[in-house]
């Protein structure tokens, strides 16, 4: 999917979904055994003995029942929940194509089985959305409608819920559009990792935290990598190499974020993923840190770490993404004469019928997904799943997804122009 550039005004949704589940995953013995000793003690003690049960819930979306298809969140969770298990010793629950009901209960079940020394990572592939107008953000279930918003998960949900897990360290890994949304407007992060790695770690540990990582801010992003990549998508792939490939037996989940992720994903794609606490959930300047155990370790240099392939966007392709980013923000005017500039072969009878629309609108908001662009000369298809929401007085509906193909023209000047919008 294409990124492009919106304000941040982040996602409630996630963390709040993320966060009730907690449980349903696993049962847990003797919490009152697991205690975070106070710093007078032994770092290398403290993070060898005391950092509790961690716990996984690993969610992929794929196969939507109404809305359009992705191709890589499945495989994705399944690989995550894989690594989580083997490598980490997470007790772990896969749920794939889930429902609301699914998703919902499995946040739900079993709670308050999880101690105040736990730690709960809950990762999510899917379609997201945010709705600016009426400031929600929602993730979607494989069973997420297009006339009601009854079986999509919204942020209130979730949000409400943080403050309420027991868990020491909460980390929601979000790869979905406009994840980033669901940090709310939260505070940065404790910069930086000191010399002496065990105090710095044995800090964070005891110190609560509830964080996001994101595979984007208020944007689209991509469900799949640039060729030769495998079959994830390109954030999905830097998560896994993080976890595949620290060169430490013990690392924060920033220090994956800075030396893996931060790099790689804006390298190979249009998104910018970020790393931050989630606002007014109980985050008091700890992180999330990972221990390997050992099983499936790749070990790699910085150099391997940090290489990267060139962007992927051309300069045609970049000019074509600029003249798409007109066309969703004439939609947004609702006016005719601003349409016209990017799409001047409008017929009379669209004229019409987007008059009609718009005269009876409070907003309308059009973004395009999934784009893939295929090049003859002077002209360009794209290919796209384009989100449609109209807003009306006292009518809230979820937005509109439908499979497009857009002609579009190179004029003088090397610009773009849409000739053409056609369902698929």
């Amino acid at each position: 999917m294409r990124t492009k550039n919106s304000s941040a005004i982040r996602n409630a949704l996630m963390l709040g979904v993320l966060l009730t589940n907690l449980s349903t995953m696993f049962a847990q013995s003797a919490h009152d055994q697991r205690q975070v000793a106070p710093l007078t003690s032994s770092s290398s003690e403290l993070l060898a003995n005391n950092h509790g049960t961690y716990y996984a819930l690993v969610i992929g979306i794929a196969n939507y029942q109404h809305l359009p298809k992705l191709v890589t969140p499945v495989n994705d969770a399944a690989e995550v929940e894989k690594i989580l298990r083997d490598t980490y010793g997470f007790h772990t629950q896969l749920l794939s194509d889930a429902t609301r009901d699914q998703i919902i209960e499995a946040l739900d079940k079993d709670k308050h089985n999880l101690g105040p020394d736990d730690s709960l990572l809950i990762y999510y592939a899917g379609h997201g959305f945010y709705d600016k107008l009426e400031d929600q953000a929602y993730w979607a279930p494989v069973d997420a409608g297009q006339d009601t918003y009854a079986r999509w998960i919204i942020a209130t949900e979730i949000t409400s819920r943080a403050r309420a897990v027991a868990a020491r360290h909460v980390l929601v890994v979000s790869d979905s559009c406009y994840s980033g949304q669901i940090a709310g407007r939260a505070s940065g992060l404790r910069d930086g990792v000191v010399d002496v790695r065990d105090p710095y770690l044995a800090r964070m540990l005891e110190q609560p935290s509830r964080n996001l990582l994101a595979s984007g801010g208020n944007e689209p992003v991509s469900d799949t990598d640039t060729p030769g990549h495998g079959n994830h998508s390109v954030f999905a792939n830097a998560f896994l190499r993080g976890l595949k490939e620290m060169a430490f037996a013990k690392f924060s989940a920033s220090e994956l974020f800075d030396q893996y992720i931060r790099v790689q994903v804006p390298g190979r794609s249009r998104q910018m993923p970020l790393y931050t606490a989630i606002r007014d959930s109980g985050h008091d300047g700890g992180d999330f840190v990972f221990f390997r155990n050992g099983e499936g370790l790749v070990q790699a240099t910085t150099t391997e770490r940090i290489s990267l392939p060139p962007p992927s966007a051309t300069p045609e392709e970049e000019a074509i993404h600029a003249t798409l980013n007109r066309y969703e923000e004439a939609y947004a005017s609702m006016d005719i004469d601003v349409l016209k500039q990017v799409w001047p072969t409008l017929s009379r009878n669209q004229v019409r019928g987007l008059r009609s629309g718009f005269d009876g609108a409070k907003a309308v908001m059009v973004e395009l997904r999934s784009t893939a662009i295929t090049f003859a000369g002077d002209t360009a298809l794209v290919k796209a799943d384009q989100w449609m929401k109209w807003t009306r007085a006292g009518h809230q509906q979820p937005p509109q997804a439908n499979s497009v193909e857009i002609q579009l023209k190179k004029v003088a000047g090397g610009n773009w122009l849409v000739d053409a919008v056609r369902a698929q």
